[in-house]
């Protein structure tokens, strides 16, 4: 019987790809096997020249970016393994398929991007709202990419990239209010939200139970903001 990769194997290794770079970065780094065998499969898998067009030496000296770029290689050979069909340019050469950068975070940077606690962010891997992702063996950190699917309590669902792109949005709004106090800019993007749900977070999001994906995330910026300004509020007092 041919040996194939079966849709079940396919998913697995799809689901899995984050945890078997950071095992082939951490078993293997002392002998530099690892280093070997990614600049093996790096040139060997088909329809990859662009990928290896940016690499250089200077990755495996970061053990982070060095995971990232193994997570994205065995993604892409995946894809070439099951004949994920390639395009066709117009001079009949198979074109090269781009290849998304998948970033990986630690709990501690998700809890800043939640608005969250370390220990909440944990919790909420044990509860399965990271899809696929599980808590790491003793002597491991757990790495969630980007591509991961969050479900929020009310079982809507949306990725840890667009929760970051929302996080980076506010940060750069507050950067361009530079001149103005915290406690100013933190009142001030609680107002925003007062205006958007005509009313205070106790009587509008903070009471209502089955919140959609938006308010869910309105719902803890603004719970965000309101920490901040009793913080604010503190400071000024002393």
């Amino acid at each position: 019987m041919d040996m194939g990769i079966t849709r079940v194997e396919k998913n697995i290794f799809s689901q899995n790809t984050d945890e078997i770079a950071s095992e082939l970065v951490q078993s293997l780094s002392n002998s530099d096997n690892s280093i070997l065998l990614f600049k093996v499969l790096a040139f060997a898998v088909k329809n990859n020249a662009e990928f290896v067009r940016n690499l250089d030496e200077s990755i495996f000296e970061d053990a982070d970016i060095f995971r990232e770029k193994y997570v994205t290689l065995l993604k892409h050979a995946l894809s070439q393994a099951v004949d994920v069909p390639t395009g066709i340019t117009d001079s009949g050469v198979p074109s090269i398929p781009s290849i998304e950068v998948v970033h990986s975070y630690t709990p501690k940077e998700l809890s800043v991007f939640f608005g969250v606690s370390i220990t909440t962010i944990f919790n909420w891997i044990d509860q399965g709202r990271f899809m696929g992702i599980q808590r790491a063996g003793s002597n491991k950190h757990n790495l969630i990419p980007d591509d991961t699917t969050y479900v929020y309590g009310s079982g809507k669902r949306t990725t840890i990239k667009e929760i970051v792109t929302m996080w980076k949005k506010e940060e750069a709004e507050r950067q361009s209010t530079i001149e103005v106090s915290d406690l100013d800019y933190h009142t001030g993007q609680i107002a925003l939200y007062e205006d958007k749900y005509k009313g205070e977070f106790e009587r509008t999001l903070g009471t209502k139970l089955n919140l959609t994906p938006e308010e869910e995330t309105d719902a803890q910026v603004w719970k965000h903001h309101l920490g901040r300004q009793r913080l604010g509020f503190k400071d000024t007092e002393k």
